[in-house]
């Protein structure tokens, strides 16, 4: 049984879960030996129906993928693999553990990132991801739940349950990861790096769109036909005012035939670095990098206080417009439409709904809004 409080193989004391899946549950725990939290995956020794013959092998298979892991150097972007074992018909890999919010909570309902920040996110996942192929590492299971953008504003890539090696046998071969993200290879049995980048692709579809490329969709069948034989409608199509080279690159990356997408995730780093400067109207950047760590520094002041007890205070609003209006002007103006209607409506409910904030926020709100995209 897992449960908070308990000790595997005396060092490593659960506190509480970080989240679950398929794979297993994640938990925030303490490394008593460093003193040091972590984050802990935590899967059952064994499958029911197993014989002891295949638990045995599951085990000596998860061990090989853990070594697997451990091969991938340490990388800024990158969650590290500090140790894996078994313990009471458990077994568990020990990462390094990152504060912060996952992309997942960053695409809730009612909540898209700017242009700014899907660039920039990208940008860091691809430096990651180029970091785990060239240790001939698979991730196989890209998806938001499983990026983490820490405290500073930065993203990183976690949970390496479903990695493997190219060509290589898994214990996990009868799971496919996450059908809204999974490449038409995949689906079919083959762990590619070209994959991931198709996983990649769905997720900045959902940061730039709100939904996956196949998301209004329920039927699993249906999913499975659209990955394999349908494109997506092109992000233009559902988010007027994304750069046109950014739409071309998400269109690639979800390219049915792997050889039709980008070549690597470096090739699809240098192509998000060229959308802040390369543009339709050659007088302006797409995107305009230099409002950068204003932005983050704001968004973590923002994080901070808007949802406690100094929400209204007149510094937190401030933040929130000033937030807003660098979201329009790095390239983002429906983005910043966006931030100043939230912030008039909550100027509304909070302090008045005639209130002189409510009233600015929503005028702002109208003018970007009729700016040209």
């Amino acid at each position: 049984m897992t449960e908070s409080g308990r000790i595997l193989n005396g060092r490593y004391r659960l506190g509480s879960p970080l989240g679950s899946g398929a794979q297993g549950t994640v938990w925030l725990a303490r490394d008593l030996s460093l003193d040091r939290a972590v984050a802990v995956k935590v899967t059952p020794a064994w499958n029911d129906g197993d014989s002891p013959d295949g638990a045995r092998e599951h085990e000596r298979r998860f061990h090989k993928e853990a070594v697997a892991m451990a091969r991938i150097p340490k990388h800024p972007h990158v969650a590290e693999i500090h140790d894996h074992g078994a313990d009471g018909g458990l077994l568990y890999t020990v990462m390094e553990y990152i504060e912060g919010t996952s992309l997942a909570a960053h695409l809730r309902p009612g909540r898209r990132p700017s242009l700014e920040q899907t660039v920039r996110w990208t940008k860091q996942i691809c430096a990651g991801l180029a970091h785990v192929h060239a240790a001939g590492v698979v991730h196989r299971d890209v998806k938001p739940g499983n990026i983490v953008v820490d405290t500073e504003g930065r993203a990183h890539l976690v949970d390496f349950g479903l990695a493997r090696l190219p060509g290589g046998s898994s214990s996990l071969d009868r799971v496919m990861g996450s059908l809204p993200y999974t490449s038409p290879e995949q689906l079919a049995g083959r762990a590619t790096f070209s994959g991931d980048l198709y996983s990649l692709g769905c997720v900045m579809y959902e940061m730039l769109t709100g939904r996956t490329p196949f998301g209004h969709l329920r039927d699993p069948y249906a999913f499975l036909y659209h990955h394999t034989s349908e494109p997506p409608e092109p992000p233009r199509a559902l988010r007027p005012g994304v750069p046109g080279p950014l739409d071309h690159l998400v269109m690639r990356l979800l390219e049915k035939d792997p050889a039709d997408r980008p070549p690597d995730a470096r090739a699809v780093e240098r192509a998000v670095e060229q959308v802040e400067f390369v543009s339709d109207d050659a007088a302006r950047p797409h995107v305009d990098s230099r409002h950068v760590d204003e932005i983050r520094r704001l968004e973590r002041y923002i994080d901070h206080h808007a949802g406690g007890p100094r929400a209204m205070d007149p510094q937190v609003l401030d933040a929130r417009s000033r937030h807003a209006r660098l979201t329009g002007r790095s390239g983002d103006p429906r983005g910043a439409a966006a931030l100043y209607q939230r912030l008039g409506q909550d100027c509304a409910r909070g302090l008045a709904p005639g209130d002189k904030r409510a009233f600015e926020a929503f005028r702002e709100a109208a003018r970007w809004t009729e700016r040209p995209h």
